[in-house]
């Protein structure tokens, strides 16, 4: 089943030899590898595109009979949702592989699934279920004798724990990973010695950094000593295993170092150095060139650049829910604005922070019970399968609707707005809530609660404009997208789904009971994910504008004529 065109994404910067893969493909097996390959490749550079191509090879790999190709497949999907903020979608896919790879007895591949999905929950802010998941992938990973798999789970381990602030047990990992590596076969010492070396240089960066903070001279001379060691180690390796990525991050160690040692100069250079690796690989994924600007610049007491820096890293942090980085930019930011003296921009900072976690935990609950869900939904789909493809495909489905409503839910609308082509803007973006939710809930049950959202979602399904896109957006509120919009007939067609909510008789819910939504609307002038995410912002403060006006209103209102 070869991917319709339109839905491939234009790859004119494609390495020749992976756009001749895809173009000289034979077969559905040859044309999903094609396909994986170069979204592994644009996973460092357009998260975008490469979701897209992995999406198509996830397709054209389901006819195949190997369950093997389509583990592999979802693993490299959810990785790429993971850098995008998608963490639920990447959870749901994540599910989908563990219980493919389980029911087969692929063993080997399961390692790499519960790697992955410790990377998602370690930057959702879960260290302690990242860490469960490494070492059950560690597990899984010495018991098929995978050398590549047990080395990466190494470095992810070391990763872990330096983050937790615990080097002795970062520098054990990367000790077992040097063993390893002493050992194993010539590639996969050769692909693995820089991510050792570089672990090591920032532990000890880390060990340095902790002691200086300490006044502990000798401690952070002697760490310092060894993180100028594992830099030059890096180098070395990377003339073997040229990495422009892990060029920028040893830059970033470098200029961090020079910091401690007061040579701010040469701090600034390598600093700068990172900044032109960032901009050249084109990637968001990787803050640490950011962030050593930005700690540079205040070494340097150009607090107000400092500052700039750590917005465009919280900027992107904040994209793609990276909680855990989140957290440590808005601290560092408060220490910012305590150090220019402006106490109260400090102490909201620091609110914000405590906001942000708990929210995390709030997401992080609820993406366990999704998943648990999930898990439920998966062992029915099987149940009801001809085969376990059929399988897939409905989990695939039941993962982009809503359960209650039959609608598409946030990751679905996701998913069909990579379908759209480029040309499809404007679109208008409308954004409805029930008014006096609660108090349906209140005065009459919860279960008559669930029969009005059910009910609205008809309502609004039969009325909605053709080829537009409905979505429950959460709670009591629904998002429609309606792709190459009239703008001046976006009053009307909003005000025609207000009136088709307040003007209907409800037979399946309470005698009297009477619905109305409040509705604001914007456009986007693409399907771009960012330009939809604006207009959904500024629809949301318009329908709130609704609300405050009386609700059963649409927001804005259309110019009165002259």
């Amino acid at each position: 089943m070869e991917p319709s065109p339109a839905l491939l994404p234009a790859l004119p910067d494609a390495p020749a030899p992976l756009r001749a893969a895809l173009e000289e493909a034979q077969d559905d097996h040859a044309r999903a590898a094609a396909l994986l390959a170069l979204a592994r490749h644009y996973r460092e550079h357009t998260l975008h595109t490469a979701r897209r191509l992995a999406q198509a090879s996830l397709d054209t790999a389901l006819p195949l009979n190997d369950a093997a190709v389509i583990v592999d497949t979802l693993a490299v999907l959810a990785s790429i949702e993971e850098s995008q903020g998608l963490h639920e979608a990447a959870f749901d896919h994540l599910a989908l592989a563990l219980d493919l790879a389980r029911t087969h007895g692929l063993d080997d591949l399961r390692s790499r699934v519960h790697n992955v999905r410790a990377i998602v929950r370690l930057t959702a802010g879960d260290m302690t279920g990242a860490r469960r998941d490494f070492l059950e992938a560690q597990e899984l990973a010495r018991a098929s004798g995978d050398q590549l798999d047990l080395a990466n789970i190494h470095v992810n381990l070391a990763f872990l724990e330096h983050l937790a602030g615990r080097a002795p047990e970062a520098l054990h990992q990367l000790n077992l990973l040097e063993e390893l590596l002493s050992t194993a076969a010539p590639d996969v010492r050769q692909l693995m010695a820089p991510y050792l070396h570089e672990n090591r240089a920032a532990t000890y960066l880390g060990l340095a950094r902790r002691a200086h903070a300490r006044g502990r001279t000798d401690a952070g001379a002697e760490a310092r000593g060894r993180a100028w060691a594992a830099l030059a180690a890096t180098w070395a390796a990377l003339e073997q295993a040229p990495s422009r990525i892990m060029a920028l991050i040893v830059e970033a160690h470098t200029a961090r170092l020079s910091v401690l040692e007061g040579y701010l100069d040469r701090a600034l250079a390598h600093a700068q150095a990172a900044m032109r690796h960032h901009h050249e690989a084109g990637q968001r994924s990787y803050l640490d060139a950011l962030l050593a600007m930005a700690e540079v610049q205040a070494a340097r007491e150009q607090l107000s650049a400092a500052h700039r820096y750590y917005r465009e890293a919280l900027v992107i942090a904040r994209e793609q829910g990276r909680h855990r980085d989140i957290q440590f930019l808005l601290r560092a930011i408060a220490e910012l604005h305590e150090r220019s003296g402006d106490l109260g921009s400090a102490l909201a900072t620091t609110r914000e922070a405590l906001a942000e976690a708990d929210a995390t935990l709030e997401r992080l609950a609820a993406i366990e019970e999704s998943h648990d869900h999930l898990f439920r939904e998966l062992r029915q789909a099987r149940a009801q399968a001809r085969d376990w493809q059929e399988s897939v495909r409905r989990a695939e489905e039941q993962a982009r609707h809503d359960v209650l409503t039959g609608l598409l839910n946030r990751r679905g609308l996701h998913d069909r707005l990579l379908t759209l082509p480029e040309g499809s803007g404007p679109l208008l973006v409308v954004l409805m809530d029930i008014d006096d939710f609660k108090g349906v809930n209140d005065r009459h049950s919860h279960a008559v609660g669930d029969e009005a959202l059910r009910a609205v979602a008809e309502r609004l399904e039969d009325t909605a404009p053709p080829g537009s896109l409905l979505v429950r957006w959460g709670g009591e509120e629904f998002l429609l997208l309606l792709p190459d919009a009239d703008p001046a007939q976006a009053y009307t067609s909003v005000e025609h789904l207000r009136r088709a909510v307040a003007d209907h008789d409800w037979p399946t819910l309470p005698h009297g009971l009477r619905l109305t939504v409040s509705a604001g609307y914007a456009f986007a002038p693409s399907p771009a994910e960012m330009d939809v995410y604006a207009a959904t912002e500024q629809a949301d403060e318009f329908q709130y504008q609704a609300k405050r006006a009386g609700r059963n209103r649409v927001c804005p209102a259309p110019p009165v004529p002259a």
